[in-house]
């Protein structure tokens, strides 16, 4: 692994993170989906993506540490829908702030391994959590930009 496939990936990260979080700001109370997907509103992808990236920011930190990566023992759509159950009362506000806090964690965590440590693995890990999924929501949304 090369660091500057690492800091591209970053930039890219970045670069589709702030469109996504710029769009869901711009719509704060709007409900963002196609009328046959889910009524998330900004609120509900802000508590989505905070809870993705804490959960992918630990998968990484416990592969850098162990090499290992633990089964999670639920399916995505059962974490989604538990973490929206649970999340379902988050303010806005908060819930923004977790997922900028968390995505800026990921960013540290990600600068800070070691170029012998990259593997296929751990890029698969890094990136499962990054560009493409946020970008998966930006697809979702179908109000006016």
């Amino acid at each position: 692994m090369k660091k500057e496939d690492v800091e591209i990936m970053q930039r890219i990260d970045t670069i589709v993170w702030n469109e996504l979080v710029s769009l869901l700001t711009a719509h704060p109370e709007e409900s963002l989906h196609a009328p046959t997907s889910p009524k998330w509103k900004s609120r509900d992808v802000f508590a989505h993506m905070a809870r993705w990236l804490n959960y992918s920011n630990n998968l990484i930190e416990n592969y850098c540490a162990t090499g290992a990566l633990p089964d999670s023992g639920a399916l995505i759509e059962e974490l989604n829908a538990r973490w929206q159950r649970e999340d379902r009362e988050a303010e806005l506000k908060d819930a923004k702030e977790k997922a900028l806090a968390e995505f800026s964690r990921r960013q540290r965590i990600i600068a800070s391994i070691p170029l012998d440590k990259w593997n296929e693995k751990l890029w698969r890990t890094v990136s499962y959590d990054g560009a493409t999924h946020y970008a998966a929501h930006l697809n979702y949304i179908v109000v006016d930009r």
